[in-house]
Parts: C-alpha cells; sequence; structure tokens
C-alpha cells in the first residue's frame, strides 16, 4: 500500500482488548497521515474487510509472525513497518531516520521484547482497570500519542535546518576545535564527526556558554571535558562549570573563548 492508497482508505483495522504504545502510535500516525480514516478494534480481520490492518491479521503491518529486523537487529513491531513504508513518501530521509532511531526503535524494541521503556508503561496505564472495551480510553491515548508525534516530528524538521547552520558555522570557523554559534543550536549529530571540541553560544541567562562535543551522536562521552580543578576552584573569568564537566558559562565572549582556550591546554592528571 502507498501513501494515495492510504488516504484513500475509509477504515483502518487494529486488535481489540488491551493496547500498548505500539497499535497507539500506529494509529496516531495513520491519523496523521488520513485524518478521515475510521479506526475499528477487532479480535479477527473480517474477511471482507477492505483498508488498512495492522497489528493483527499476520499482514505486511502485523509483526506476530517472523520477525522482521533493522540493521541494528532491533526487531521492527507494526508502527516502525507503517513508519518504514508511508514516512519516505512524506519525510525527508533526516526525518525519517531520526525519528526510526531516536523514537519509535525503543517502542518496537519493548513491544517485542517486553523491555522496559517509560513511554510504554504511560501508555499502558491508560488502559481501563475493568471490563469495559477500552475503546474511548484507546481514543483519548491515540489523542495524547498524536501530540507527542506531531512535536517529535516539527523538532527533527527543526534540528535538520540548525545543523545546516552549525554546518555553516563549522565550515566559516578558522579554529575547528573552537565553534562559535550565534545561538543555542542543535549539534550532536554534526560536530562529533569533525574537529570541533568545544562549542560557544550565547546563554538564554545573559552572558555565554560552551558545551563539550561528545565523541558520537550516540552517548554523552565527551571528545575532552572541562578541567576538574575548576569544580572546586572556578577560574575569575567563568560564573559557572558543571559538576559533569559539560558546561561552562562566562559574562562576556571573550571570557569563554579564553576559557575554551585553556581547557584545550589542559592536561588531565
Amino acid at each position: 500500500m502507498n501513501l494515495e492508497e492510504l488516504k484513500k482508505c475509509k477504515y483502518g483495522l487494529t486488535h481489540n482488548g488491551t493496547f500498548h504504545a505500539d497499535d497507539v502510535f500506529s494509529t496516531a500516525f495513520v491519523k496523521i497521515l488520513n485524518p478521515n480514516i475510521q479506526i475499528i478494534r477487532a479480535s479477527s480481520v473480517p474477511k471482507d474487510f477492505v483498508g488498512l490492518v495492522y497489528d493483527i491479521g499476520d499482514g505486511l503491518f502485523d509483526h506476530h509472525g517472523l520477525s522482521d529486523y533493522r540493521n541494528n537487529q532491533i526487531p521492527y513491531a507494526a508502527f516502525g513497518k507503517l513508519w518504514r513504508n508511508f514516512a519516505p513518501q512524506v519525510y525527508d530521509d533526516y526525518i525519517v531516520e531520526a525519528i526510526d532511531k531516536k523514537f519509535i526503535s525503543l517502542l518496537d524494541l519493548s513491544d517485542n521484547t517486553g523491555s522496559k521503556d517509560s513511554l510504554c508503561i504511560a501508555i499502558s496505564a491508560l488502559n481501563p482497570n475493568n471490563n469495559s472495551s477500552g475503546d474511548k480510553e484507546f481514543s483519548e491515548a491515540v489523542r495524547i500519542a498524536s501530540i507527542f508525534l506531531t512535536k517529535l516530528i516539527e523538532q527533527e524538521k527543526n534540528i535538520f535546518l540548525e545543523e545546516l547552520k552549525v554546518q555553516k558555522a563549522y565550515e566559516e570557523s578558522q579554529n575547528k576545535e573552537i565553534i562559535i554559534l550565534d545561538d543555542h543550536l542543535h549539534f550532536t549529530n554534526l560536530l562529533p564527526k569533525t574537529k570541533a571540541i568545544y562549542v560557544i553560544f550565547p546563554s538564554k541567562r545573559g552572558g555565554y556558554s560552551a558545551q563539550g562535543v561528545p565523541i558520537n551522536s550516540d552517548t554523552v562521552e565527551l571528545k575532552k571535558p572541562f578541567p576538574k580543578k575548576w569544580l572546586t576552584s572556578l577560574p575569575d573569568y567563568l560564573t559557572f562549570c558543571h559538576k559533569n564537566r559539560f558546561l561552562i558559562s562566562a559574562d562576556s565572549l571573550d571570557k569563554i573563548v579564553y576559557a575554551c582556550n585553556i581547557a584545550l591546554k589542559e592536561v588531565e592528571k
């Protein structure tokens, strides 16, 4: 099924009973793509059903038969299969990959393996505590999920645009180890792959801040944390040093640049 076919669907069908993050977010995504689709929850797929079927029925968008794995060996659930099929027809590759990596794959892993995930636990808590169908609660869960998913997509679009600005700043910077930005922009997808060690930007609290660049986009481990001695003896040119040594602040650009240059030369004992 392609996007145009989905947009023409009058009905979608998923399983009834207890709902989980997988069928809830699958439904939220489907309704983002086709706001007019009517979702039916049932224990099986009627033989004469015409429409989109997911998380039930052992079809293209079910995952209860043979497992289908990503390159990182995280298995697909219904949400991941729907996203893989339809998202590339709507969003840029960056958005498709980022949302799957940061968000959907974690929900898919939980649904397939039972691994603990805070959002999955929260969604499951919305199920009724009685013998009712849960359809009303399911609709409310989908409404909440739609807000999350819409905001996540908007966020990733903004991150993509911010990283383009960071790329430009890096290319134009004479000092490739200390990058100065005009604003606090997302940089952790790009700068770990470069020579950059520290990033400077205006602080929303006034003055300037600097952050250490992580060794890669999947960790908080820094290429070079700020000096440990600054935790117990803060230099007079700084106003703050975070206890985890990833962030410092100063009241002027000159002072924060000076601090970063000192940090670059510092050798930890």
